[in-house]
This record gives structure tokens, sequence and C-alpha cells, in this order.
């Protein structure tokens, strides 16, 4: 066990804020009250939404704090907690629901203190209670700015539309809050409760800079002012805009999947957010300030859950001279979903930018990173990539759904025969499995879920990529990394020194990888790796190429999967025709032959093209393969050759 764990908590609560003032006696009593406990990787201790019945001081591990964005659906990650640290107090001070979820990102060890207890030692022990009173006063001071909170009466206060919408209608109804006045950068803010210093945090957060002057209403006005003059408002307002978006429409029946959530409201909050806070940013601090803009996160976090939402492998977000284009790459074609304002470029980009952890400032390098979201409750990351542009960073974001993982091979590959023999070959002790296929043809996803068939506690899999596209339980996998000098070459030879029983090379790129493979599967070792090649047969032409003799290609090499993904027409707007002489002629079929054909639907998009699903040959080690290729037949040759 990790030496933190077995350290009483005690030690650690001076450290704390909220603790800070409790002498060694208090805190030993607290640490006597609290209870150990222990949660697994990816367990959910606290919930947002939940009661605060308890806070957490964390012993050992690490803990994730996610929030869900109300608009796309989408929990965000906000921070890591390690030893040492404590969440959930807050809640449990004022017994307000929780507002973030937390999850356990490795084995977890905390001493949770429950309300019950947290109660009678509070009673027990009036310093304690002190020092909570000294804390939150000044949480509350500091909220409050040292100001008179005067009492407003909703019924006799006059109140710009423009300035009710300041602030997203779930934040107003959460906390009870309305903005009443706003002017020289000061926001009259009337509360049910001036005290909630929740309130007050999440205010800050979506207009940033602002000096808040808070305001007492009573709980029946907030709710008569809510069901008549605040819907009027916003109803005002949405008219005010849809000339600006012509489509609104038809998207308000369905605003989280549709396209036209893009530019709604957020298009006229930006309109608005333009004439005080233009986006126009040249130093870091700038652009930090412009893409934390509330309708700026907004934006960000709809493209994410729409890209998602809509079943698309990648989203390019692309600078132009007038706008930035949307485009989703949905069923392997690329299609513009929305041309967005160039007013939003720097903060959208920059927003993207900070989620990914890259460097906002750094505009003329090209930069990878990760973003890791969680919808619906399924884990899903985007590996983002940047490229300067003419006008500005282009930004591309490939979908990585960890679902995918979980697909079987009788999923991925419909044809029984090849399924079968496809199987034949992952049972293997030994050899070499070679995926070919272009880019985006799923040859990642088949390997994925060929170590998942064969994944078992008894077999050592160790894997090396670039990146680490899905996290496997159970498997050592490794990133490259050639700027240290880690490539495929190198992690294969120390993988060979780690007892392993089955091996994954994410590429074959050069001669030293491709001999590392070659000796790893003739000193018995199952190894999978992919190859860049139009078809299985090309697999042994590229083995030469890279200098690999041909007998050691024959002898290490179990088989060649080649494999595609074809588009499927779709269901709805499928239709049947004859097809003419020459298609019948090209395609080998009696003239007269009936085909199928799609039109383009709204359940389409207009491509005719529904999903896709993969057409997979498998090539072999036989007689006549390894006889061919030990000639050095050319591909055509060897495309003659057997295969499945």
């Amino acid at each position: 066990m990790d030496p933190v764990s077995q350290a009483p908590a005690a030690p650690f609560l001076h450290t704390l804020p909220l603790f800070a003032g409790l002498s060694p006696d208090d805190c030993r009593e607290l640490e006597r009250r609290m209870k150990h406990r222990e949660f697994p990787p990816q367990a959910t201790i606290i919930r947002e939404g939940g009661p605060g019945n308890a806070a957490f001081f964390i012993l050992s591990g690490v803990v994730a704090v996610r929030r869900k964005d109300p608009t796309s659906g989408i929990e965000f990650l906000l921070s890591e907690l390690r030893a040492g640290q404590m969440f959930g107090e807050m809640a449990l001070i004022t017994r307000k629901p929780r507002n973030a979820s937390v999850v356990a990102v490795e084995a977890t060890t905390c001493a949770v203190l429950e309300d019950e207890d947290f109660r009678r030692v509070v009673e027990e022990h009036p310093s304690i209670c002190l020092a909570l009173i000294a804390v939150l006063a000044e949480r509350v001071e500091a909220a409050n700015r040292q100001v008179g909170i005067d009492f407003v009466n909703l019924s006799r206060v006059q109140i710009d539309p423009r300035v009710l919408t300041l602030l997203p209608q779930p934040l107003v109804t959460e906390h009870h809050v309305l903005p009443i006045a706003f002017m020289n950068n000061r926001l009259t803010l009337a509360m049910t409760n001036p005290n909630d210093v929740v309130a007050f945090d999440d205010v800050r957060r979506v207009i940033k800079g602002v000096m808040i002057e808070p305001a007492v209403i009573t709980e029946d006005d907030f709710r008569k002012f809510m069901s008549t003059t605040y819907a009027q408002a916003l109803a005002k307002t949405e008219a005010a805009a849809r000339p600006q978006s012509p489509r609104r429409e038809a998207g308000e029946a369905k605003p989280a999947a549709s396209v036209d959530l893009l530019q709604s409201d957020l298009i006229r909050e930006l309109q608005l957010a333009e004439d005080t806070n233009p986006l126009a940013a040249e130093t870091k601090q700038d652009l930090v300030i412009a893409s934390e803009d509330a309708p700026i996160i907004r934006l960000a976090n709809s493209i994410l859950g729409l890209g998602i939402k809509q079943g698309s492998s990648d989203i390019h977000v692309e600078p132009m001279e007038q706008e930035v284009t949307i485009r989703f790459r949905i069923d392997g074609i690329l299609q513009v979903v929305q041309r967005l304002p160039r007013k939003v470029q720097l903060g959208l980009i920059s927003r993207l930018k900070i989620l990914a952890k890259l460097d906002i400032a750094e505009k003329r390098l090209p930069q990878d990173g990760r973003i890791s979201v969680t919808l619906e409750g399924k884990p899903i990351d985007f590996r983002v990539s940047t490229v300067p542009g003419k006008w500005g960073e282009k930004v591309v974001m490939r979908i990585l759904d960890k679902g995918n993982t979980q697909l079987g091979l009788d999923t991925l590959i419909s044809h029984p025969p090849v399924l079968a023999k496809v199987r034949e070959m992952i049972a293997q002790p030994y050899g070499i499995i070679y995926v070919t296929g272009p880019t985006g043809s799923g040859k990642t996803t088949t390997l994925y879920s060929a170590l998942a068939e064969i994944n078992d506690p008894g077999v050592n899999i160790s894997t090396a990529e670039d990146p680490v596209e899905y996290d496997l339980p159970g498997v050592t996998q490794i990133q490259v990394n050639k700027d240290i000098g880690l490539d495929f070459a190198s992690v294969l030879r120390a993988f060979l020194r780690q007892d392993p029983d089955v091996l994954l090379v994410g590429e074959t790129r050069d001669k030293e990888t491709a001999h590392t493979a070659v000796e790893a599967a003739l000193t018995g070792h199952l190894v999978f790796t992919t190859l860049h090649t139009n078809n299985a047969a090309a697999a042994f032409t590229r083995l030469n190429e890279m200098g690999i003799e041909p007998f050691l290609v024959s002898s290490s090499t179990i088989g060649v999967i080649a494999q595609r993904l074809a588009r499927r027409l779709c269901q709805t707007c499928k239709e049947a025709y004859v097809a003419d002489a020459a298609s019948c002629r090209f395609f080998g079929l009696p003239e007269g032959s009936t085909l199928f054909r799609a039109r383009g639907c709204n359940e389409c998009g207009g491509n005719g093209v529904a999903a896709r699903h993969g057409r997979a040959r498998c090539a072999r080690r036989g007689y006549a393969r390894d006889g061919a290729h030990a000639r050095h037949a050319r591909p055509e040759t060897l495309r003659r050759a057997p295969a499945d």
C-alpha cells in the first residue's frame, strides 16, 4: 500500500484552508471521526446533483473532478486531486447538492467525514465551529464585496431583456439569481440567498472580471418573475435573433442533435459580447479571456457534442477569409455542417487548445493534444491536431469512442469464412499477423478487437502505439516518443525482455521495426501490426522493400488481413432500378439486372449513405503463397494466389 494511505489524516488537515485554524487536538478529534474507504479505479465517489452528506480527504490515489455541460450533456474534466487534498467539504457545510462529480482515476483511499459525525463534532467542540464560521465569513464577505445588500421588489424594477440573458438559464434556475442591471462592468445580481458563494463563483466564470453587487429578492418574487417577465424577455430576445438564423425553427425541436444549435442563441450572445469584449486578442492573457467567454465555451461544447451524436469520425474547424467552417466526416464523407462568423475564430480555437492542454500562444508550429470527455456515461477521447494556415490555425479532432474496443470480431467481419480464418490466425501461439488498409479503414479497431478476444489474466500483452488511442484493461500500453528516442523498434526490443506472450506494434514503418517484429515472431511470440498498403498481396512486397528477406517473411507470417469500410445505402431512401448495359458488363452481371441506389433524404443528410460496414480479405500462409513470395513475385502474381 502507498505509505501515504497508512498515515493518519490529522497531520494533513492543518494544510487545508478550512481546517487551518484548528488546534492539533481538534485535528485529531476530526480524524478519529473519519472512516477510511477504498474506491477501485473508475468508481464514482460522488455524483453531480447528489446530496452533500460527506466530505472526503484523500489519503492515497488520484480522483478526477468532472462537471456536466448542460448544453451538450458532455462531462468535462475540471481538475485532478491527489493525496493530501479534500473535496466535498463546502457541500457538507452548506447542505447544497453537489455541483460536480468525482471519479477515482486509480485505486484511491479516502478518509470520509459523514454529515452526522460532522454535526456532532461541531457541537461537541466549539473551537471547530468557530474556525468554520471564520472561513465561511471570509468567503461571504469577499462575495458581498463589503457593501450593503439592498432588498429589491422585482415588480417595481424595469429590466433590460438583454441584461437578463447575460446568464444562461440553467445557472439562473439552479441558484435563483437574476441579473437586473449592468453598467461600468458592475453587475447587479438579484438573489434569494446573497450568501450563496457557489453562485458568485459560477457567475464569475460566465462573465469574466465583473464586479458583482448583490441584491435580495424573495422566493415568491423569483418564481413569479420566472414564469412571466423572464419568459417574455427570452421570447423577445429569440425573436430579435431570428433574422440572423433563418433555419432556427427547424432546429428548435431537438437542439442537442441539430446543426442549428451552433448558430442560434450562441451567435446572438456572441454578437452581444462583441460590443463590449472584442475577440481580437494578441497576448496570451487575451486569448485565455476570449476562450473562457461563456458563449465560446457553449459553442465549443456544442461542436464536440454534435460531432459525437451525428456519428462523425473527425471534426474539422477551418478558418477562412470571411468565416470559420465546421466540417464533420460522417461515413467517410466530409461535409460542411455550419459556417460561423470569423469573429469567433480566436476564442473558439483557443478554447479547443485549452481543452487539449496545448500552448494557446504558439500559433506558428503544429501541435498535438487530447481531450477526454464523458457523454451519457460513455468515455470518449478526441485526438487533437493543429496546423498553422493562411487564415489562422486549423484544428482537426479525431473522435475515439472507447466503446468501439468492445466490438467483437463477428461485428466487424460479416463474412463467416473470413471470420473463421481470422480467429484461427489469432489463436496461433507465435508469428506475425499484418492488418493492411488505408487511413480510416478500421485497422486499429480490428487489432483492439482481436486483442480483446485473447486478453486473459494468463496472457502478457504489451502494445507500442503512436498515440495510445484506446485504454485496454490488463494490457501494458506504451506511447512512442521520437523526440527522446523512444520509437517502435526500441519499445519492441524492450518488450522482448518483459516475458511477453502477445505484442502489438501500432505500425511497421521502417526496416528496424520490421526486423525486430520478425525476430519476435520467430522466437515464440504472437505479434500484431499494421502496414499501409492497398491490398493483402502488397504487404509482402512492402516488407521486401524494407529489406526483410522473403524466407524470413514466409516463415514468420501467419497471415495478412486487408480491410475496407464499405458504405451502406440509406434504408429509408434507397430504391431499385434496372442497370444499364455498361454497368452490367462492368460488374459481370446479366443484362437487365436490378441494382439499388439512394436518392438522399433527411435521415442520411442527403448523401444516400447511412452507415459503413467492414469488408475483409484474409491471405494466410500456404504453399502457393510461400512459393510465389519466395520467388520475388510481383504483387499482381501474389494477388492471384489463393486467399480467403
